[in-house]
């Protein structure tokens, strides 16, 4: 038994919306570009300007600090800061601006078409598969993210922001507001490929001399990019993006206990 959404006076019913392959949007093409612009302007100043100022702060209580003598928790909390600025943006620009329900601009959608159980063990299966592609190929050296997580107090900051922030986050990003404009400007291909090249470049500065992670994270995000234009909803790509990271945490840590155990 299927129960059916009921419809609010006035509102397009959701079954519509959730129409796979239903990529039709409102938005008229040049608010769209204008705010694809925004976006990217707010984002390359966020990046410039939030780690700053907040390093600087920091200076203030401890004037021989250097950027890279940051921790892994200074550095969650500078990341994480830096996402709720852009979520924030996205939020603004899409109530404000374009006038439009939130969850329905990113397409925070029901979804029928796939089970949670059938996501989160897909989301597992590629953390699994890319740790093995991964393993072909080492780097010369150990990328930045495994250095900070040289710790368990590292790894357990990064495991509660990587598996209870960051997904959502980064789904917001990508595959609502970035997948909905791109979508809109060039059609679903645009926008799958656009969002899996973007998502790849915002994580090369955890995977710099990793160039197999690179190209791994390119491939984890034109499959989350996929699911989220099959589905037409974000809900499935979350899963399976939350699935993923759980699953690398969750390896890295029990790695990281037998090492210690073994030492």
């Amino acid at each position: 038994m299927t129960i059916q959404p009921v419809s609010k006076p006035g509102e397009q019913p959701e079954e519509q919306l959730c129409q796979p392959g239903a990529h039709a949007e409102k938005l008229p093409r040049p608010g769209m570009v204008l705010g694809l612009v925004g976006f990217g302007i707010f984002f390359i100043g966020s990046v410039l300007l939030i780690p700053a100022g907040i390093f600087r702060f920091m200076q203030v209580f401890n004037p021989q600090l250097r950027f890279t003598d940051l921790s892994a928790v200074e550095q969650v909390l500078i990341q994480a800061i830096l996402n709720v600025a852009l979520v924030g943006f996205i939020y603004i620009l899409v109530r404000v601006v374009y006038r439009e329900p939130f969850l329905q601009f990113i397409h925070w959608f029901r979804n029928e078409t796939l089970s949670v159980g059938h996501l989160v063990m897909f989301g597992a299966s590629m953390a699994l598969s890319v740790l093995v592609v991964s393993s072909f190929f080492p780097p010369a050296e150990p990328p930045p993210i495994e250095k900070l997580l040289s710790n368990m107090t590292a790894l357990w900051v990064f495991a509660l922001f990587g598996v209870g922030v960051a997904p959502l986050f980064e789904e917001i990003i990508f595959r609502g507001f970035l997948f909905k404009v791109l979508a809109g400007l060039g059609g679903p291909r645009v926008a799958v490929k656009g969002t899996a090249v973007l998502f790849a470049l915002l994580h090369i500065p955890q995977l710099w001399g990793s160039w197999a992670g690179i190209a791994l994270i390119f491939g984890v995000g034109y499959v989350l990019s996929q699911a989220r234009d099959r589905s037409n909803s974000l809900i499935p790509s979350f899963i399976m993006h939350t699935a993923y990271n759980a699953t690398l945490f969750t390896l890295f840590a029990l790695s990281s206990l037998v090492q210690k155990d073994g030492g």
